[in-house]
Parts: structure tokens; C-alpha cells; sequence
């Protein structure tokens, strides 16, 4: 019964939609018929979406805003999805914008100019600590676990981690590589205040410094790796080594994800068919991202296969991110000490993945 009177709606919805003008649920400016809006307003007919009665087929079309980084799995789905109609042949409309760092996606989220974004674990971390009062972000998928990050260095000034003692370290403000090099000074008794780091806005202004010797280490991943390699420098140290394994989480406001919760289950279940796609398909979808944007074939194949590719949140993931709260309040990146369990929403993972979901809180 309850699953009729979810097609009765949809179906009454979809219609009114015909007549008002279709707006997804990331754009601005016009009227909008959204997913849920009728049963919001009518107890009586009202039908709690769980993993039993709810179907993807029955979400209407709509618009997701993503950011994304040069290379990541939701650049790849736009690119597949330009080349084969992947996800508008399934109604998602999937508006991407590049960003330098996943931590760049947050502030855009924030300003409404998004509707998901990413973070590897520590920029998460950080981001809602220093912003507890008024953040509503909450991490509603891990994208992905990877070691696939060396510190590279110039092997005529680095020999070893100590030597970074007296010379010039690469990061990015906000971003994970800021837990790395903290993790790194720990781990191997490294004054901090005698290395000099230097901020970057890109990957590519990180390369140029290396180029010209204006700077002696980075935190780099496999797939760009042969970049640092071609100008002579070498791995040192993997993040493993510092029990810097990294996790990525998709991100989005709290109130998004309630209101559009159907429409996020859809998008992460299509994303996860897209991925099985590129998998089976990889050397032809290379193909594709070095031609859209220039990212050479042989360094997206060994990417992607360096990576899993599906939406899950299990219970090593969840503990990740205490762990490194916890790391964050120890060293003063933030005044108060909080619990990143209540900054995580799987609701939309759980309709569509409920297995993928195996976190508990602590």
C-alpha cells in the first residue's frame, strides 16, 4: 500500500511539472516542484521513503551542482556522461564545476553556489571545527581509502625525513596535506619551526617550484607522480608510513540532503552503476578524458585502478574522522573538542546501499 501511494504522488507530481516548468533542485530564481514537497503538506497521505518502498526510477528529473577536483571520480561521471548521455538518460542533470582543492567545494557550498562538494577527512575535520557555531555540512558518503600519496623530494637536499630540517616544504592551506606534514613531524621528530612551508593554489604551481628548485618536498598521488618524476625528484615517504591513510567523503549541507534526499540516493546509486561502466570500459573512457582535458591516457587508467569506485560508509571510515578530530584539538587547529558523529547524514546511502552503510557510532 505504501508503495502506491508513493507512485500515486510521484506520478501527480511529475504531471504538475509538465504544466509549471521542470527546475532542478539546484538551480535558483523559478518555481520548483520538488520530490516530498506534496507529502510535507498532507500528513494524511504522508509515506516515509525507506530502502523497501523506494525506486530510483520513480525520482523525476532534476539538477545535481557538484564540484569537482581535476580528475576525481564526479570530473569522470560528467566526462562519461558527455559522451554517452550516462546520467541524463536517467534524468540527473549534473552541473560540475572545477575546483583546486575539495576544500574549495566547501566554501562553495556554503555560499549556495553548490549542492555537493568533497573533503579529504582532515579538511572536513577542520572546516566544521573552526566553523561549529553556524556549519550545517554533513559527510554523506566516503568516496574513497588511498595510500596513493609519497612525499616526493629533491633528492640533492632530501636524503632523508630529518633533512627537511632547514628547507622548503609544499602544501595547501586548509587541505589534507597539512595532517600529512603534521603526521610526518611527528612520526620521524621533525622541528617544525625549521621547515619553511609554502602554500600553493594548485598541483600544477607545486610542479613549476619543483621545475626551478624553489622548494624540496610535496605530497603527491600515482597519478600525477610522473610529473614530479620527469624533473627529478623521488618518493621518500608513503602517507601509510604516518598513519595518514586518507579518506574522502562527498559533502553537503544538512538541509539539502533532508529535502533532497530521493534525489541524492538516485545520484550516488547511477554513480556507482557509472563507475561499473568506466571499469568495464576504461581504455576507450581514458581515451575520452585525455581528449576533454589533457590529462594523459596512461595516468587515468593508472588513476582509476589505483582507487575503489563506489559510495559506502563503513565503520573505518567513521573512526577516521574521530581519529583526526581528536589529532586537530590536541594541536590547536580548533578551541573546542567536538563529536564529528553528529556531522554525518547516510540517510540518502542507506536507501539505495543499505549494506554500504555499516558504520556505528561510538
Amino acid at each position: 500500500m505504501k508503495k502506491n501511494y508513493l507512485k500515486k504522488f510521484l506520478a501527480i507530481t511529475a504531471a504538475l511539472s509538465m504544466t509549471v516548468g521542470f527546475v532542478g533542485c539546484g538551480n535558483e530564481g523559478a518555481d520548483t516542484i520538488e520530490a516530498g514537497s506534496k507529502l510535507k503538506s498532507d500528513e494524511e497521505t504522508k509515506v516515509e521513503i525507506d530502502p523497501e518502498n523506494f525506486n530510483i526510477d520513480d525520482v523525476g528529473e532534476f539538477t545535481i551542482r557538484v564540484g569537482v577536483n581535476s580528475g576525481d571520480g564526479n570530473q569522470y561521471l560528467k566526462i562519461l556522461d558527455n559522451h554517452t548521455g550516462y546520467l541524463k538518460d536517467r534524468g540527473i542533470n549534473l552541473e560540475t564545476t572545477e575546483f583546486a582543492a575539495g576544500i574549495n567545494t566547501i566554501d562553495a557550498i556554503t555560499t549556495d553556489q553548490l549542492d555537493v562538494g568533497l573533503f579529504a577527512d582532515y579538511a572536513g575535520v577542520n572546516r566544521i571545527g573552526n566553523t561549529l557555531a553556524d556549519t550545517q555540512l554533513r559527510a554523506f558518503a566516503t568516496i574513497r581509502k588511498s595510500n596513493a600519496y609519497n612525499l616526493y623530494v629533491n633528492p640533492d637536499t632530501i636524503k632523508e625525513p630529518k633533512d627537511l630540517e632547514g628547507h622548503t616544504a609544499i602544501s595547501m592551506a586548509g587541505v589534507v596535506f597539512e595532517y600529512d606534514y603534521g603526521k610526518l613531524f611527528e612520526t620521524y621528530d621533525i622541528d617544525k619551526s625549521k621547515v619553511e612551508l609554502v602554500n600553493v593554489s594548485s598541483t600544477q604551481e607545486a610542479i613549476a617550484l619543483a621545475a626551478t628548485n624553489g622548494a624540496d618536498s610535496f605530497w603527491v598521488n600515482d597519478q600525477i607522480a610522473p610529473k614530479f618524476e620527469e624533473v627529478g625528484w623521488k618518493p621518500l615517504v608513503n602517507i601509510s608510513d604516518v598513519d595518514a591513510t586518507m579518506y574522502t567523503f562527498l559533502v553537503a549541507n544538512n538541509s539539502y540532503l533532508e529535502e533532497h534526499k530521493a534525489e541524492v540516493a538516485k545520484f550516488l546509486k547511477v554513480s556507482d552503476e557509472a563507475f561499473d561502466y568506466i571499469d568495464e570500459n576504461l581504455d576507450e573512457f581514458a581515451g575520452w578524458v585525455q581528449a576533454d582535458i589533457g590529462l594523459d591516457k596512461d595516468l587515468v587508467i593508472r588513476g582509476w585502478k589505483e582507487a575503489t569506485h563506489n559510495y559506502t560508509f563503513p565503520q573505518d571510515a567513521y573512526e577516521d574522522l574521530l581519529k583526526v578530530e581528536d589529532w586537530c584539538y590536541k594541536n590547536g587547529n580548533f578551541p573546542t573538542e567536538y563529536d564529528f558523529t553528529d556531522y554525518i547524514n547516510t540517510d540518502a546511502l542507506a536507501l539505495v546501499s543499505p549494506d554500504e552503510v555499516t558504520w556505528q557510532a561510538k
